[in-house]
């Protein structure tokens, strides 16, 4: 008796391996850990509280159009995913190279299921803390252009994929290329406005500012969470298009030319 062949489409067999890799990843991260969730929800909670205490004269003084605590965590949240995704590729093979042994499952998979996951965490913490203060604080959190907040989000979230493919490959030959990531990342988090308002920064020190694609993103992000959320000049979205773009380029043809040995480590 002829035992009947099952087809499986190539779209079935991916969606079916990054759910798979995605309950692992999620077991890893919170399984192992007491408390995993809590402190995952705690990080980025104390850090805007630190900051607000730090930075609370601002209030007041240099924000009259935005409550600081939603400017605050409208830059804090998005950084923090960018952050996360860039970093945590880096590790994601090392993480997930026993299974590279079954053919349907393969590197950019492993890149594919972090991105996902740490998207999932990041936008359940901003969700909750922006339910925090509008429940508790009072605060209209209505988004004034939710589509543009949107797109604006998921293109944060393509550039940290882009540049984590990257570090990760890189990384894979010269190993200090993870350490080297995390000092860049320290003083982006200082140079991307997300503890001050860009505006009042002399213009002079501005344009060095811009050359960051991620500032625009950020402030453009911002610009269509708040109603009245003033640009600076110069501040636009085909930059860090351009440079995204570039980026994921640049992604997919190491990762194409790498991919056999990123699988065999």
């Amino acid at each position: 008796m002829k035992q009947k062949l099952i087809y499986i489409s190539p779209f079935k067999q991916f969606t079916s391996v990054i759910f798979a890799l995605f309950l692992r990843e999620l077991k890893t991260r919170f399984g192992g850990r007491r408390f995993g969730v809590f402190w995952t929800f705690v990080e980025p909670a104390v850090h805007l509280v630190i900051i607000l205490l730090v930075f609370s004269f601002l209030r007041a003084r240099m924000m009259p159009q935005v409550p600081f605590e939603l400017f605050l965590l409208t830059g804090i949240a998005p950084f923090f995913l960018f952050r996360h995704i860039a970093t945590g590729l880096m590790s994601s093979i090392n993480a997930n190279k026993a299974l590279f042994a079954y053919s349907p499952v393969k590197p950019i998979d492993a890149y594919i299921t972090r991105t996902i996951l740490e998207t999932v965490i990041y936008t359940i913490i901003f969700a909750v803390i922006l339910f925090v203060l509008w429940f508790w604080g009072g605060f209209d959190v209505s988004i004034a252009n939710p589509v543009g907040a949107i797109a604006l989000y998921l293109l944060i979230i393509l550039m940290g994929f882009s540049l984590g493919i990257i570090a990760s490959i890189a990384s894979s030959i010269f190993p200090s290329v993870k350490i080297i990531m995390n000092i860049i990342l320290l003083p982006l988090y200082f140079l991307s406005a997300i503890m001050f308002p860009l505006w009042i920064v002399p213009a002079q020190y501005v344009q060095y500012l811009k050359l960051n694609p991620i500032l625009h993103l950020l402030e453009l992000f911002k610009a269509n969470f708040f109603s009245y959320y003033p640009l600076v000049d110069g501040i636009n979205i085909f930059y860090p298009i351009c440079f995204t773009l570039a980026l994921l380029f640049i992604a997919l043809m190491l990762y194409r030319i790498k991919r056999l040995a990123l699988a065999a480590k």
